[in-house]
């Protein structure tokens, strides 16, 4: 009786074990590209565009190059900056969270908003990887400036 009792025992330790493995293979599938934070399941936001102005507001860009589309205004605790916005990965969900404002708060280090803003990276390309959430903050992780170094800013031939 006690031997039948014992591989009772084992016999559902080891299925709770096997369940609980086989959950947590579920939770983690590789290159899912998918978080859950707060409730909420999104991936990672990509962002192209240009920033066209640092320091200045949403509205003085609009009354000065009202040729312009697409701008948004991303306010950091050191700054904020003016970009055109060219295509997002996920644009039904950013329409839905940006919406008419226009604007988002962003978190991220110090050294990739000072990137971001460099006076010798306006007007280039450059596409920001984040998360954005629901509030209306995008949490930069990285960006990548690429295109060539705009005229007024490149080096004159005779330097």
């Amino acid at each position: 009786m006690t031997t039948i009792r014992k591989m009772m025992g084992r016999s559902v330790a080891i299925a709770l074990v096997l369940v609980g493995l086989t959950a947590g293979a579920q939770a983690f599938v590789p290159g899912a590209g998918l978080s859950s934070f707060g409730g909420e399941v999104r991936g990672v936001t990509q962002v192209t565009g240009s920033v066209v102005c640092v320091g200045c507001s949403l509205n003085e860009v609009r009354a000065a190059q009202p040729d312009l589309q697409r701008l948004y205004q991303l306010n950091h605790e050191q700054g904020q900056l003016i970009m055109t916005v060219e295509s997002v990965n996920n644009a039904g969900r950013w329409e839905s969270i940006v919406g008419l404002s226009h604007q988002l708060s962003v978190r991220a280090p110090q050294s990739l908003f000072q990137q971001l803003t460099a006076e010798e990276n306006l007007f280039r390309e450059v596409e920001i990887r984040g998360l954005l959430r629901s509030n209306q903050t995008l949490d930069i992780g990285e960006i990548t400036i690429s295109g060539p170094i705009p005229e007024p800013l490149a080096p004159s031939a005779s330097q």
